[in-house]
């Protein structure tokens, strides 16, 4: 197999938790074969992990391209698009001068990121607050419910609590 001796060395790299030698180490094994696309597939798990999202998304699209039929690969570049979409979304979100038109965009970014992703509990999260910001209370309350169903740590859930909170109230507000 072309490039076993550093795929040796990037699995060693993962053991040392040495994600930077590990990338390293798997761009050598694709300068040898560059259409192998379970190495694209680990090089961009090892980068997610390190941060690099748009280095993994790349490498989770090559991956996914050259095995169009391996399920694990399109399921992994759908996460990392979902996370990529998020985050945009987070950004419009937390403007200063936030408005309708950034929070819209918002909307469309996160309704794509949790169709690619789910389980994504802070994608729903997001969605529920962009809702709120259109005064769409009703579906950030839908959102909120989505999210709670999703594993989550302490921290999320306080937070989609107050946001259930909010929101239920926002409805009462409006029917009363």
């Amino acid at each position: 197999m072309q490039g076993e001796q550093q795929l040796k060395r990037a699995f060693r790299s993962i053991l040392d938790n040495d994600f930077e030698g590990a990338i390293h180490w798997f761009e050598q094994a694709l300068a040898e074969g560059p259409d192998n696309a379970d190495i694209h597939f680990r090089l961009s798990i090892t980068c997610a992990r390190s941060g690099r999202l748009g280095q993994a998304i790349h490498h989770a699209r090559l991956a996914a391209t050259l095995e169009p039929a391996h399920g694990e690969y399109k399921s992994h570049y759908d996460r990392l698009q979902s996370r990529e979409f998020t985050l945009m979304a987070k950004k419009q979100l937390e403007q200063p001068e936030m408005n309708s038109g950034l929070a819209k965009s918002a909307v469309v970014l996160l309704e794509r990121a949790v169709h690619l992703d789910p389980l994504s509990v802070f994608a729903q999260l997001w969605l529920a607050i962009a809702y709120g910001e259109l005064q769409q209370y009703s579906r950030a309350l839908q959102a909120v419910q989505e999210a709670s169903l999703l594993p989550q740590d302490d921290v999320i859930a306080q937070h989609l609590l107050k946001l259930e909170q909010r929101f239920k109230s926002k409805i009462n507000q409006s029917s009363s």
